[in-house]
C-alpha cells in the first residue's frame, strides 16, 4: 500500500523547527512521500537563509514564519489555524517520519481519539518509552513511563509527537500558551483531554526516529506546574460538573513559591475558567489515575 502524492489522503505534517539555521529539504521531501497531503514548517524569529530556495523547489511545504518567540503548544495552536487537513502529524525538524501505511491511517481515523502517539527510536535506534500513565502516591502526582506494548491509551503525546485530530483539538483549547515548561505544557494538555471526556491513543505502527538526542523533560514545581495543578489535578468533578474548591488557594499560597498577592490572582483566573467550563468536565483527576489503573 503506497502512499500516492496526487490521492488526497487527509493528513498533514506540521513540522517544528528545534532550532537550527539551516532547514533540512531531505526531511520535508521525505514527508511528502511519506504520504502526507501538505507539510506546514513553523520557523522561529531567528534567521533561515534557504526559505525562500526551499519555497520555489517543494511546492507542498508551507512555511510559517514567527515574529517572536513562543512555546512549542502556541506553535502547534498556530499551525493548527493554518492546516486545511483535519487531521495533522506534529513531529520535530531532526525527526524521521517511516511511511504511513493505509492500515495505519485507517486506524488512526475510526479510533475517535483526539490524538494518535507513535513509537518514537532514539538516534541509536533504541525505542523510547514514549507512553505516560497517571499515578498518586498518597496526595503526591506521579507520571510513570512505559514502552508502546500493549497499553492502548496514554496521558499526553511524548515530545508532542502524533498525529492530532485538529477539530478535537480546536475544541479542546489546544495547549495553554501560559504554561511555557514544556513538561507542564503537555500534562496540561493530556489531562484536559481526558478530564473533558477525549483520551490519546498508541498506534505502534506510526514510527517516528530521532536524529539526534530527545531533550530531557524538565518537571521542576516551577509557575508552569502551579498552574497545571490548579486546572487540573485541584478540580473536583460531582453531579454534572467540575468545580475548583476555595481551599486549594490555601496549599496554592503555602507551596507554590508564587507570594501570596500572584497566587491569589492567579487562584481567581484559574477558578473563573473552571467555572466557565464546568460542563465541559466528565471526570477528575484521581478517578482519571483510578480507571488507568483498573486497565490490565
Amino acid at each position: 500500500m503506497q502512499p500516492s502524492g496526487s490521492t488526497v489522503r487527509g493528513i498533514a505534517a506540521l513540522v517544528l523547527d528545534r532550532g537550527s539555521r539551516t532547514i533540512r529539504a531531505d526531511s520535508l521531501e521525505q514527508l511528502v512521500r511519506a504520504g502526507v497531503d501538505e507539510v506546514v514548517t513553523v520557523l522561529g524569529p531567528s534567521p533561515h537563509y534557504d526559505v525562500e530556495q526551499l519555497a520555489g523547489k517543494l511546492p507542498r511545504v508551507r512555511f510559517l514564519l514567527l515574529t517572536n518567540s513562543v512555546s512549542v503548544g502556541e506553535q502547534i495552536n498556530i499551525g493548527m489555524h493554518e492546516s486545511v487537513c483535519n487531521l495533522v502529524l506534529v513531529v520535530w525538524s531532526d525527526c524521521d517520519v517511516g511511511v504511513i501505511t493505509e492500515r495505519t491511517l485507517e486506524r488512526i481515523q475510526t479510533s475517535d481519539a483526539l490524538c494518535a502517539v507513535p513509537t518514537i527510536r532514539s538516534e541509536r535506534g533504541t525505542v523510547v518509552p514514549t507512553v505516560t500513565a497517571p499515578a498518586f502516591y498518597g496526595s503526591r502526582f506521579r507520571t510513570i513511563p512505559a514502552q508502546p506494548g500493549n497499553q492502548s491509551e496514554t496521558l499526553y503525546p511524548f515530545d508532542y509527537a502524533g498525529v492530532y485530530d485538529r477539530e478535537r483539538f480546536l475544541r479542546s483549547g489546544g495547549f495553554d500558551r501560559a504554561i511555557v515548561n514544556p513538561y507542564w505544557q503537555l500534562l496540561d494538555f493530556g489531562f484536559r483531554a481526558y478530564l473533558w471526556g477525549e483520551r490519546l491513543i498508541v498506534v505502534p505502527s506510526l514510527r517516528i526516529d530521532a536524529t539526534r538526542p530527545l531533550p530531557a523533560a524538565d518537571t521542576t514545581l516551577d509557575q508552569s506546574y502551579a498552574r497545571f495543578y490548579l486546572k487540573n489535578l485541584a478540580v473536583r468533578f460531582g453531579g454534572d460538573s467540575g468545580k475548583l474548591p476555595l481551599r486549594r488557594a490555601l496549599g496554592l499560597i503555602s507551596r507554590s513559591g508564587l507570594g501570596p498577592v500572584a497566587a491569589l490572582r492567579l487562584f481567581g483566573e484559574i477558578r473563573r475558567w473552571v467555572r466557565e467550563n464546568r460542563y465541559r468536565f466528565r471526570q477528575d483527576a484521581r478517578r482519571i489515575t483510578e480507571l488507568w489503573e483498573e486497565v490490565p
